[in-house]
């Protein structure tokens, strides 16, 4: 749907996931006790594999024949491979032992198939380079930028430039900002700082790219690195949400709060919202958003451990876990157990269980 580039890159992130975790994760595919990691994304790679050395001509063939004979029936992966059979020469129970009952990532082979795509061979290739001196590669990096290229390889450039002293890459990141592409746009973002007052009002373009990731990046950014014009970015961020999470709206709250000289009759409005995003009124990633916050610029309000207490029976884990691990790491200091034991009359029977569970590792 979005090309080869696109296809190969998704391709070369789930290889390098599998890798990584081919460390601890050594239950093979077709072991039921696999993890979902090794059944969709190695399970992909695997298909991708078999359909790369059969050909894709023949792989659609098998796998038009076995949807044929076997359509409303129960099947086996035997029966998938037997189609393949059918269909080429392809060694089927040497490929099932490596990809299907072998634990681990087979890399090589992987790399082998990826490097036919140009620009995956060219972003290798640009990586293997990243410890050259910056100044043997600035020709490289220009012609990059300047190209058509699929965007991981021009924030490949600007990520080897990290560690140069700007007056050295201005002209790179110059490039960079001119290219349209927010991603790589979003690479200077992440890896520019400090922004040097020359390069001030080019990065504060960044505040209007598309994605609500750079803003936030390039808006923190800014607040922290220029002090005398806190007020002038939070004026121009006022009213933007961002994502589910309201990543911008939160950020702006939290450098509202904190910059002195800006709108202090509003300060108690502005720490009521964030509060009132830690409550059930909210989707779970914008209340560990706003409580990692509010931890952050106060974490002694009773309000705040009252939330969350509650969130501690949401039907969403990644909510539970992040107040389990909270209450767990405030309860190592004895004023909290406190804190919390006081709060118990405000839960419901559900939350008190839990609570209570949570204190008692502490006794």
């Amino acid at each position: 749907m979005f090309g080869d580039d696109y296809f190969n890159w998704k391709l070369y992130e789930m290889a390098e996931n599998l890798q990584r975790a081919s460390r601890t994760d050594t239950i093979p595919l077709q072991n039921p006790n696999a993890s979902s990691l090794t059944f969709y994304q190695k399970g992909a790679w695997a298909l991708h594999v078999l359909r790369t050395q059969v050909g894709d001509q023949k792989f659609r063939k098998a796998v038009q024949n076995y949807l044929r004979k076997y359509q409303f029936k129960n099947v086996t992966t035997e029966q998938f491979l037997a189609e393949i059979s059918d269909v080429s020469d392809f060694d089927v129970q040497n490929f099932k032992h490596v990809w299907l009952q072998k634990s681990g990532f087979e890399v090589d082979e992987a790399l082998t198939i990826l490097k036919k795509n140009q620009f995956i061979s060219d972003y290798l290739d640009l990586i293997s380079k990243s410890d050259e001196p910056f100044d043997s590669k600035v020709g490289l990096f220009r012609s990059i930028l300047t190209s058509d290229s699929y965007h991981p390889l021009k924030e490949e450039v600007i990520f080897q430039t990290q560690n140069v002293p700007f007056e050295h890459k201005e002209e790179i990141l110059d490039f960079a900002m001119r290219s349209g592409d927010f991603k790589v746009r979003q690479a200077v973002a992440k890896t520019l700082n400090p922004v040097p007052e020359k390069f001030r009002e080019s990065y504060e373009t960044l505040l209007n790219d598309p994605s609500y990731v750079t803003q936030e990046i390039a808006f923190n950014m800014l607040w922290s690195t220029f002090k005398d014009r806190q007020i002038d970015h939070l004026n121009m961020m006022d009213g933007r949400v961002g994502m589910n999470d309201k990543n911008i709206r939160i950020l702006w709250l939290t450098t509202a709060l904190l910059t002195p000289d800006f709108r202090a009759d509003k300060k108690q409005l502005y720490y009521d919202e964030l509060l009132q995003y830690t409550t059930d009124n909210f989707e779970s990633s914008t209340r560990i958003n706003a409580m990692e916050t509010l931890f952050y610029i106060n974490n002694k309000d009773t309000n705040l451990l009252l939330s969350l207490a509650k969130s501690l029976v949401h039907h969403k884990w990644q909510l539970t876990k992040f107040s389990r691990d909270k209450i767990r790491e405030l309860l190592k200091m004895p004023v909290y157990y406190s804190f919390f034991n006081d709060l118990m009359s405000k839960l419901s029977k559900a939350e008190q269980l839990q609570l209570q569970r949570l204190l008692d590792e502490v006794k």
